[in-house]
């Protein structure tokens, strides 16, 4: 055998040795997860992409949306850490305040982790979302006011953000919107101001909403709202109705 081949025959065991002495070290070996990365600011963050905000926003939301997705593991919503995260949405709206790619992944993807503490995280982010001039933003606020009521149960906190979105000045408002704070007031036990509240909606906007809106308003004041309170039954407002 030529001394060439002899070198070649060496070189290749030694490799294939210390192959299996890699591998033998290796194999236990897992990437471990980060958890949120930390988040930059909106100018470094967009210098990435040479400074252009809406390709950054993009590989952003991509990144986000695969965050939990690691080495072929999937981590759950609940391993998340929810300061972080609203950190980036944040980030997100300040690279893009018009999109509703990020507001509709924070209520519909983040939002529905099972814990409390980290959900008020996104229904503090839906508020400042919806609170928003463009387009049809304030449907965040109002996810924000279902997210508060129905699943932390929160009712303070509902209120509060129920009175802030029928207060917005968006002239694109649903008059079921403007009714939100009735339903919390209902459900927190204080029918009187809840029925003032419908009430004056009605008498102010009678002329310009829609007659499946108004009988509708009509059915909670004279039949739901009158089934435990039969005090405030309005015998003239109701007859009224009926007579139409």
């Amino acid at each position: 055998m030529r001394k060439s081949q002899k070198i070649a025959i060496i070189i290749f065991t030694s490799f294939f040795v210390a192959n299996l002495f890699f591998w033998n070290y290796s194999r236990f070996i897992r990437s471990s997860w980060a958890n949120v990365p930390p988040v930059p600011e909106a100018q470094t963050d967009s210098l990435m992409t040479l400074g252009d905000k809406q390709t950054a926003y993009r590989v952003n939301a991509m990144m986000l949306q695969n965050l939990g997705n690691t080495g072929g593991e999937y981590k759950s919503l609940k391993d998340y850490d929810y300061a972080d995260l609203q950190k980036w949405l944040f980030l997100q709206d300040k690279l893009d305040p018009v999109s509703d790619v990020m507001p509709m992944m924070a209520a519909y993807y983040f939002g529905g982790v099972q814990d409390k503490e980290r959900r008020a995280y996104i229904i503090d982010y839906l508020e400042a979302a919806g609170d928003k001039p463009y387009g049809q933003k304030w449907r965040w606020l109002a996810h924000a006011v279902y997210m508060a009521r129905h699943e932390q149960e929160d009712l303070d906190r509902a209120l509060e953000l129920a009175y802030k979105l029928a207060s917005n000045p968006n002239p694109h408002l649903g008059d079921w919107a403007r009714q939100m704070p009735v339903f919390v007031l209902e459900e927190r036990g204080e029918e009187d101001l809840a029925y003032d509240i419908m009430l004056n909606i009605l008498l102010d906007n009678v002329e310009t909403m829609h007659p499946n809106e108004i009988n509708y308003m009509y059915h909670y004041l004279c039949d739901i709202i009158t089934e435990d309170r039969p005090d405030l039954y309005n015998k003239k407002l109701c007859s009224q109705h009926e007579e139409r």
